[in-house]
């Protein structure tokens, strides 16, 4: 999945702006590189409400998204940096780069666009879209952590010397 910012290199927020806009917000996010200067990256590790995630991040001309993209073409004035965060299926990673590309909106008035669906960010949808992957986040932690309340069954006292085939027969009993 990619997402494009398009703005003037001049006002791309260093990552203590970028992490002061996002946390005023209300979430409790930290970008953990070590550099100031988000240009001098090619990815990015980060945490969103304890959930730590990574995606890449590449710095282009305009030109270089618009020559396959030239539907974003009539939005564009003087904007001389692209910025593209490309990231899988990964719902930290899409809250992050959501909120970024906030901070890159009110720091820097970045034009978003995710490229997949061929459609045009506002601030405002951002703002609606980050609690939906943070719900989506809390649901795949939920399902993947080991449940409490199932115990293990013993029959016999000795479950764990049978087979798959036998406790799946005992299922059925």
């Amino acid at each position: 999945m990619t997402q494009v910012a398009f703005l003037r290199k001049a006002d791309i927020p260093t990552k203590t702006e970028i992490e002061g806009i996002i946390k005023g917000l209300g979430y409790d996010f930290e970008i953990l590189e070590d550099s100031e200067n988000i240009v001098e990256l090619n990815g990015i590790s980060c945490s969103i409400n304890g959930h730590e995630t990574y995606f890449e991040i590449y710095f282009d001309q305009p030109t270089e998204i618009t020559n396959d993209c030239d539907w974003i073409i009539p939005d564009l004035t003087n904007q001389d940096t692209a910025i593209s965060f490309v990231w899988g299926a990964d719902f930290a990673a899409g809250a992050c780069i959501g909120l970024i590309s906030i901070a890159l909106i009110d720091k820097g008035q970045a034009l978003v666009y995710y490229l997949d669906d061929e459609m045009k960010y506002s601030r405002e949808m951002l703002v609606a879209d980050t609690p939906q992957f943070l719900t989506e986040l809390d649901k795949q932690k939920k399902n993947n952590a080991p449940n409490p309340s199932v115990k293990k069954t013993i029959t016999n006292g000795n479950s764990e010397n049978k087979s798959f085939w036998d406790k799946l027969k005992d299922l059925f009993k």
